[in-house]
């Protein structure tokens, strides 16, 4: 599928998400990332772009390539579990390409809360793992509760700051319903996640008043001066608190490293990473539990709105997207198309076009 559309000065490609998926799988490999990790970059990619996460969809895969070519990203790591103790466990990514790690994580987790009711495993010495929810969506299909959070370089601090303190240290919380999508809320402590702020850049728009900062702490509306500059924690002291035992507990508790200790400006780099697992029928009957959420969730879609609005859950708006994007294709904004045109032209892949 392919075609394009125009507004705001802007032309969007749109792509089918099997064409992108093959393409990304395809510059991967190339630059040396086994096949089976490449699987898992590219499923969490196009995954993010049909929810229309697209921050960290298919405008990360030139970011990553980038890196890799550097030598700042090992793309075939190998992965190491440094402490088992039973239900819990630490693993060392081996500075390698993140999402498969971080599926590993996952896994591992999800079997010891099959085997211990509950779980909780860290990761260090890894890089970008994208978007959390789709690791909170694998635990969700194994009929469990997960929680994931990560930490990252300095990106965000609180009004009026000249110097970024934390990451943006984003958490994820997913929970599997009977009969519908998961409820995933997947969040980062930022007003709104860096790489929306790159995808603003790439297509010439401006940011909303509030989302960040330049670099002399004033409030800015130009994405490039914020890129370069500080963005804001949702919710004002209280979203920069909630990054702040973030860092804490994926920067030192785990060893991943706090934000203040990583090189800024790499959209790759990550901290330390927390994967929580809750086996629901260590605490009641799974089947009791699942007539009580969609019972909550029936409620609360009920609630009496004004005319023209809609109580929508978690992740709601996300697997609509998904279900629009899975018919009619993944809109590639006109920048990272023409960065998307060189990988294909460097490396010998077919553009993923009409």
């Amino acid at each position: 599928m392919g075609g394009s559309i125009i507004g705001d000065a802007l032309m969007a490609v749109y792509v089918h998400h099997e064409k992108l998926r093959k393409f990304s799988n395809e510059v991967l490999i190339k630059v040396g990332v086994p096949k089976e990790y490449a699987e898992v970059v590219t499923d969490q990619l196009v995954l993010a772009n049909l929810r229309g996460v697209d921050s960290h969809g298919i405008i990360r895969l030139p970011l990553y390539v980038k890196g890799i070519v550097r030598g700042e990203i090992n793309p075939s790591p190998m992965i190491k579990v440094l402490k088992d103790g039973g239900p819990y466990a630490l693993i060392d990514g081996d500075n390698g390409v993140g999402q498969p790690v971080a599926l590993k994580a996952t896994e591992l987790a999800i079997k010891k809360a099959k085997d211990f009711g509950v779980s909780a495993v860290g990761i260090k010495n890894l890089k970008h793992i994208g978007m959390l929810g789709y690791y909170t969506m694998k635990i969700a299909e194994n009929n469990m509760l997960g929680v994931v959070t990560a930490n990252a370089s300095p990106n965000i601090a609180p009004l009026g700051c000249k110097k970024p303190i934390t990451g943006t240290n984003p958490i994820a919380i997913g929970f599997p319903v009977r009969g519908r999508p998961p409820i995933i809320l997947d969040m980062a402590m930022s007003v709104v996640a860096r790489g929306k702020i790159l995808v603003a850049a790439h297509k010439g728009e401006k940011i909303p008043e509030g989302w960040a900062m330049n670099k002399e702490g004033v409030i800015t509306t130009d994405p490039k001066e914020a890129i370069e500059g500080i963005l804001l924690p949702f919710g004002g002291y209280k979203g920069f608190g909630l990054a702040l035992v973030v860092d804490i507990l994926c920067g030192i508790v785990l060893g991943g490293g706090y934000s203040l200790k990583m090189s800024r400006g790499m959209f790759y780099s990550q901290g330390g990473v927390f994967i929580g697992v809750i086996d629901i029928n260590s605490f009641r009957p799974y089947e009791e539990y699942l007539e009580e959420i969609a019972e909550y969730v029936d409620l609360i879609k009920s609630t009496p709105t004004a005319e023209g609005f809609e109580v929508l859950m978690p992740g709601e708006p996300e697997h609509r997207t998904y279900l629009n994007r899975v018919a009619s294709g993944i809109p590639v904004d006109e920048e990272t198309f023409k960065e998307l045109k060189e990988l294909s032209i460097k490396y010998g892949v077919e553009l993923p076009a009409n």
